[in-house]
């Protein structure tokens, strides 16, 4: 399974992009950073997006990808897949001919550019190769993150999430969990703000880490506003976990 980072931060400037990964090209991992980044033949190679939730940080791609795709010859319409309360939000919200034309009607309702698809909570989905589960989080709207599996590698990305348990508690079990992709938002002296907004500051996310029974696989940092974050890699750094780095946008990983 390869993870391409096509962004990886939580708040947008020059060279910054916002969060979004490619697993094996076709599977997203929310839509951040998709058109503003991907050329148009790998737009057209995309079949599948998990969204976290509808923070527009996540989902400010969407509509984008969806209006270069109208009058192409997809095989199928895009998937966006998440669970139901984030699907009726993208919905009522998004694609509502108001704020963006309703792209699951366009160009026909036989024949969408996209499809929006819920999923249950905590129960295991087919996702073409991929099995993947959704499991809440706790931010300030309904959030989930995802656990994605290929073949003999399963990686967990937590997406925006303040301190947290259930996640944790079934990443633990996971004997095949390769790497965690996880938020460190603000640094500690704004820990007020990050507590109110349901996000992770260096000292929040180490004692997050305690939950996870693991001790081997990497912690790769996403969602870093990119103003804090000089002082949040001495933070990090500080806190002497050598298993813990800052995802890069371009980079690379295969597990």
């Amino acid at each position: 399974m390869e993870i391409r980072v096509l962004g990886c931060f939580g708040g947008e400037l020059p060279g910054y992009p916002l969060c979004s990964f490619a697993i094996d090209r076709e599977l997203l991992l929310d839509a951040g950073a998709v058109t503003s980044v991907l050329p148009f033949s790998a737009q057209r190679r995309i079949a599948n997006i998990l969204v976290s939730h509808t923070h527009l940080d996540h989902i400010k791609d969407l509509p984008f990808l969806a209006a270069n795709l109208i009058g192409e010859k997809i095989r199928r319409p895009v998937n966006i897949i998440s669970t139901r309360p984030i699907i009726e939000g993208i919905q009522r919200h998004l694609f509502n001919d108001a704020l963006w034309p309703d792209f699951t009607a366009l160009p026909s309702v036989d024949s969408p550019v996209i499809k929006l698809i819920s999923v249950e909570p905590g129960v295991d989905f087919a996702v073409d190769d991929f099995t993947v589960r959704a499991i809440p989080v706790n931010h300030a709207v309904p959030a989930v993150g995802y656990v994605v599996r290929r073949g003999r590698s399963a990686i967990l990305y937590a997406g925006d999430t303040g301190p947290t348990e259930r996640i944790w508690e079934q990443a633990s079990g996971l004997e095949d969990l390769k790497a965690v992709i996880v938020e460190v938002s603000f640094p500690d002296r704004l820990r007020a703000a990050a507590t109110d907004s349901g996000h992770m500051t260096p000292r929040a996310l180490k004692r997050e880490l305690k939950k996870l029974h693991r001790r081997d696989i990497p912690i790769l940092l996403a969602h870093m506003k990119p103003q804090y974050l000089k002082i949040l890699r001495t933070e990090i750094r500080e806190l002497g976990l050598s298993r813990l780095s800052f995802l890069r946008p371009g980079q690379r990983y295969r597990f």
